[in-house]
């Protein structure tokens, strides 16, 4: 199975003074979520926009009838070190109403996750979670 969830070290995103006031406190990923979003929008990934949560930022992507994103956040209040994970949401009242079938597109956002993933500068200690 292709993990969805990985861990790195990167110094390459800054954090912003107060970004973690729209996350948890110690949750930073702006910086990390922009670069992915552009990242992504470059290999023809449709990116909706940037959303903040309590655990970091989703780069929330275009499709239907389900939600697909890509997780950013740092790992304890950490500068350097990230996690990324993808999340696909299903409505459980749209699987009443059509066929819903994520599997083919989240299939494809791996392939570009992982690319991704390889492109990020001065990335080490790179390790892909299983669970």
């Amino acid at each position: 199975m292709i993990s969805d969830h990985v861990l790195f070290t990167s110094t390459r995103f800054g954090i912003e003074p107060g970004e973690d006031a729209e996350t948890n406190p110690g949750i930073y990923g702006r910086g990390l979520a922009e670069w992915v979003a552009e990242k992504l929008d470059s290999r023809g990934v449709p990116v909706l926009g940037i959303k903040a949560e309590d655990f970091g930022r989703c780069v929330m992507l275009s499709s239907w009838p389900f939600k697909l994103w890509v997780a950013c956040a740092s790992l304890d209040g950490s500068h350097s070190r990230w996690q990324m994970f993808i999340g696909v949401e299903v409505n459980p009242i749209w699987k009443l109403f059509t066929r819903v079938e994520p599997e083919p597109e989240v299939r494809e956002l791996r392939k570009q996750f992982r690319a991704v993933v390889a492109e990020i500068p001065d990335a080490s200690d790179v390790e892909w979670q299983t669970h």
